[in-house]
């Protein structure tokens, strides 16, 4: 099975297990282990009222048992559970919509201009296109696949 079957079966079994708690699935990070390094699979919920604990620690078990039994991600590694929190990293672009006027910071995969960083107010998503102004007379266009890596600023 390769990493993309893998992501997909991991991210059904958070997906259900979250329903079944009434927890939504923000997004999930992946690290392989590395030698004797073990990885690190993150998971990230959220709901309306927001996330505790208790929540996360009990769909951290769920999912651990689950993944257990699956037996998905090849190797040792561990798993963390916990709420997107207010510098929330956005794994997809359709997240974004809701913080239109709030700031965040894009870095880009390769650079544009000589930079990869940018961070502004979110000026909106359309398309999978992210734009944000950096400045009152400066404002930026990215496509979703142009992006690494997208977050909130507080």
């Amino acid at each position: 099975m390769n990493y993309q079957e893998i992501k997909k079966q991991v991210e059904e079994l958070v997906q259900t297990n979250c329903r079944l708690m009434g927890l939504e699935p923000w997004g999930m990070d992946f690290a392989p282990g590395t030698g004797k390094q073990k990885g690190v699979l993150r998971v990230f919920v959220d709901s309306p009222e927001g996330v505790n604990i208790d929540q996360c620690a009990e769909l951290s078990r769920q999912l651990s048992v689950a993944l257990d039994v699956e037996d998905l991600i090849p190797g040792s590694y561990n798993l963390e559970v916990s709420s997107p929190g207010l510098n929330r990293r956005f794994f997809y672009p359709e997240q974004m919509s809701g913080y239109t006027g709030r700031k965040v910071k894009i870095t880009l995969k390769e650079p544009r201009d000589g930079r990869k960083n940018f961070t502004g107010s979110l000026l909106g998503t359309e398309n999978k296109t992210i734009s944000i102004q950096t400045s009152p007379d400066s404002s930026w266009s990215f496509q979703w696949d142009e992006i690494d890596r997208a977050r909130l600023v507080e």
